[in-house]
């Protein structure tokens, strides 16, 4: 979620997009209604099953500017 409504969550979604490629594959990105006009940006980020990577990746999007809150949906093996 961004920071707050004002914030352009293209923006955000750019700026993630870039960072995370770097050590990352993404998959799918959107942009989604929550409720009440609040919308959130949804990664689908696939990496390795070491431990500790996915606490590290949300730390990565919380430290984002204008990253408000960061919830991890899913978690999943690929096979």
């Amino acid at each position: 979620m961004p920071s707050d409504e004002t914030k352009d969550l293209v923006a955000i979604e750019k700026g993630l997009k870039e960072d995370l490629s770097k050590n990352y594959t993404l998959g799918k990105s959107s942009i989604e209604e929550l409720a009440f006009g609040i919308k959130v940006l949804k990664l689908i980020v696939i990496m390795g099953d070491e431990g500790g990577l996915v606490d590290s990746v949300e730390q990565r999007i919380r430290s984002f500017q204008d990253v408000g809150e960061v919830e991890v949906e899913e978690v999943s093996l690929i096979s």
